[in-house]
């Protein structure tokens, strides 16, 4: 239906919409499309005669009292929920909408194509009005939605027992605001709708580091910070979206997410990668790669999330373990435990764990340690192997300086790893794990390389202890 001509009242401190009779029945959801000259905007309401209008509307459209706009009122019903998480190789928003917010009020949803792609605009009415409306992407690359929802486990406020209307991320490395800003992005989050924060201690620090940190974020970012003092030791810098639907999406989805990665045992490929995605940052924030040296063969290797909700604990924990790892809870430390071999170093490696942290250079030493080592030293010949499509005993007995008996014990070795694959008589080449291997070897031998490089140290013991005497700068910064 449309109406042209249609008067903007005012109406209190607002403008509004007056009908002198009900086209619709009222309290039906219906999607309104108000235009005034070129300019128009699309927004969802219950009907009834009188229609008051949000101030994002207002201003969009510069509308004043007594302007004459064109209304196209089309009824819609809300569509029934997906619960097919995934679509294709992405994320399907729909699936992780709430049915109502946590106050009870029911959500709506409308779906329409903007720039040829699935759009989900999203609104919520309760007694006294309706709440602020969201327009997301339907359709989210899995990568950025595990990411965002592992940073915001980690680093985000939760809003248990407070009333759930923003988006709050606490973090001190600005490489991990950059990444939390683009995957909202992604979902569709205009710029405008981000707010930052610095907050620090003014006994801790001058007011020209002050300066520095928030410049620093200012040139990275690209948007200007508020300052907050505070009483904390450290420092942080906070990004803030206040949106209570965007809240309610967010802590819905993070709820079913983790529970997802915490009860399935048998990963699919879509759910392996938003494992990935989840673990790597949930790990950046609130993980630590704890490597000791007492035995200069073999380093000793612990790694521990914590947190103080023992539930969350127990589903890190069970995520740990459909990931390989062998881990338990410490209740007295609020904490989840395990012990990494170089397999799953690597495996945290490749999926970027700890990035941006300091404890990913502590990885990288890790590995490096492992390799010198004497249960895994032989592993680092997957480094000189990447380059062969297929060899013989011969082969690793010359490139290696070993026995041939001792070759063959190797590969043979390697083949119930399922890294090598026997071709016929004294022929090998490598699997799709052993070329995975060989291909996560050669990126980490690179990173390894120019952190040395950058330390002045070639020894990864003397690495390691440089760690206990003065934090590195993480080169992923």
């Amino acid at each position: 239906m449309k109406l042209n001509n249609v008067k903007v009242h005012k109406m209190g401190n607002k403008l509004g919409i007056y009908f002198s009779k009900f086209y619709f029945p009222k309290g039906s959801l219906v999607q309104i499309k108000i235009t005034k000259e070129d300019k128009q905007k699309e927004f969802l309401t219950k009907f009834n005669n009188v229609i008051t209008l949000r101030r994002g509307i207002e201003n969009s459209l510069y509308l004043k009292c007594q302007d004459l706009v064109t209304l196209e009122i089309q009824e819609i019903k809300n569509p029934e929920k997906t619960k097919e998480l995934f679509r294709e190789e992405k994320i399907d928003m729909l699936s992780l909408i709430p049915e109502s917010t946590s106050k009870g009020y029911r959500i709506f949803v409308n779906e329409f194509n903007k720039n040829n792609e699935n759009w989900l605009r999203i609104w919520y009415s309760h007694e006294r009005g309706s709440g602020q409306q969201l327009e997301i992407r339907r359709f989210v690359e899995i990568d950025s939605i595990g990411s965002l929802l592992g940073q915001y486990q980690a680093e985000g406020t939760k809003h248990k027992n407070t009333r759930r209307f923003s988006i709050e991320f606490t973090n001190r490395l600005i490489p991990e605001h950059q990444e939390f800003i683009s995957s909202l992005s992604k979902l569709g989050i205009p710029k405008d709708a981000f707010e930052f924060r610095f907050t620090y201690n003014p006994n801790k620090f001058s007011e020209e580091e002050v300066i520095n940190h928030v410049k620093r974020f200012e040139t990275i970012i690209g948007y200007k910070v508020k300052l907050s003092r505070g009483t904390s030791k450290g420092i942080g810098f906070r990004t803030v979206i206040r949106n209570t639907i965007l809240t309610e999406i967010v802590l819905n989805s993070l709820d079913k997410i983790r529970n997802l990665l915490a009860n399935e045992s048998n990963y699919t490929l879509n759910q392996q990668e938003l494992a990935n995605n989840f673990l790597a940052k949930l790990l950046t924030g609130d993980g630590t790669l704890d490597v000791r040296c007492t035995r200069r063969e073999f380093p000793e290797l612990n790694m521990k999330i914590v947190d103080q909700d023992l539930n969350y604990l127990k589903d890190y924990c069970a995520i740990l373990r459909n990931n390989g790892f062998k881990a338990r809870i410490n209740e007295k430390r609020i904490c989840v435990i395990s012990s990494c071999s170089l397999r799953r170093l690597l495996h945290l490696y490749r999926i970027k764990a700890f990035k941006n942290s300091n404890n990913w250079n502590k990885l990288l030493v890790a590995i490096a340690l492992c390799l010198r080592g004497r249960r895994y030293y032989t592993y680092s010949r997957f480094l000189e192997l990447a380059d062969y499509e297929k060899f013989g005993t011969s082969m690793i007995s010359k490139g290696f300086q070993m026995q041939s008996n001792m070759a063959s014990d190797w590969l043979n070795n390697k083949v119930k790893e399922n890294l090598i694959v026997k071709n016929n008589y004294n022929s090998w080449s490598l699997t799709s794990e052993g070329e995975k291997l060989c291909k996560t070897l050669d990126v980490w031998s690179k990173d390894y390389t120019n952190l040395t490089n950058l330390k002045g140290f070639e020894d990864p013991i003397a690495l390691l202890e440089a760690f206990k005497i003065k934090k590195l700068k993480c080169l992923s910064k």
